[in-house]
């Protein structure tokens, strides 16, 4: 039987809840018209993504020094 990952597994379904919250601030936001729940979702999805990304740059940025200290 293979082993689950629960940190993935939790992770995924975190992303999933927040993707899902989005979506539905977009959908309240373009009047709660019917037939754009998929686009709605997918513009979530990037955009959750998008600060994911942004999130680990900075704390990259944050965690090693611009250059390196000099050389005695």
């Amino acid at each position: 039987m293979p082993t689950v990952d629960t940190s993935k597994r939790t992770t995924a379904l975190y992303r999933e809840g927040r993707i899902r919250l989005r979506a539905e601030k977009i959908c309240r936001l373009r009047g709660n018209r019917l037939g754009s729940a998929l686009d709605d979702w997918l513009l979530a999805e990037k955009q959750i993504c998008e600060e994911e990304e942004r999130a680990i740059d900075e704390a990259l940025e944050a965690s090693f020094p611009a250059s390196d200290p000099p050389a005695h």
